[in-house]
């Protein structure tokens, strides 16, 4: 059996290897620059390995991901974009027929869901968006109110996951069908914003007319 070393031989051994490396590459000035590079990189990496958490090394060679990106660096923009509006139109069908649970599969209610309102404002959390939409199903049924599901979205904007938001989002503006208490006998469309998440390979809708809404001209689709 070999003796362990310790942890000081260890340290002598890879200062040992730096001065080799370094002897190795010391040579005629004029070629100094010619072999900086290959010089570099062995003293770096044992640098490393030495005083991984030293503050006054430059780590500046190591790699660093921006905040606000993600290992994901190719969108297929039509294919996404498809998608989404795959799920908006079955999201308008669902309202038309007044089927919570076909209603429930194209939203995602998870913490944060939010639907803007003529009425009320902005309702925070499924359980009271719930009570929002069948009550103002339960008004419909006095009016002549249409939808049509083959409504498109436009001005689409899709963001990748990244440190901050773990999963794909988008935004887009669509059209969007209200009852008002004002004009009991009428119903109005409008332009409605809707924000979508991509979770467990699916998109869903998030909110309508909230506040997660986005218009990052970095992330506009074509």
């Amino acid at each position: 059996m070999y003796p362990k070393r310790s942890f000081g031989t260890q340290i002598i051994t890879l200062l040992a290897i730096a001065a080799w490396a370094c002897l190795l590459s010391c040579g005629d000035i004029e070629d100094l620059s010619i072999d900086q590079e290959q010089t570099e990189k062995p003293l770096r990496f044992i640098e490393y390995v030495l005083f991984p958490t030293a503050p006054y090394i430059d780590k500046s060679y190591i790699e660093k991901i921006p905040e606000d990106e993600v290992a994901v660096k190719q969108i297929d923009f039509e294919a996404e974009k498809q998608a989404i509006q795959q799920v908006y139109r079955d999201f308008i069908r669902a309202y038309l027929e007044k089927d919570m649970t076909a209603l429930r599969e194209t939203l995602d209610t998870s913490q944060g869901f939010e639907w803007g309102t003529y009425i009320t404002g902005i309702v925070y959390g499924w359980n009271d968006v719930k009570i929002y939409i069948q009550a103002r199903w339960e008004e419909l049924l006095l009016v002549d109110c249409q939808g049509d599901p083959n409504w498109e979205l436009v001005d689409f904007y899709i963001r990748p996951e990244n440190v901050r938001v773990s999963w794909p989002e988008a935004s887009a503006k669509g059209p969007m069908f209200y009852y008002t208490p004002d004009l009991p006998s009428e119903c109005f469309d409008a332009i409605g914003r809707f924000y979508f998440t991509k979770k467990s390979g699916k998109w869903r809708i998030h909110q309508i007319d909230g506040s997660k809404y986005f218009t990052d001209n970095q992330h506009k689709v074509p």
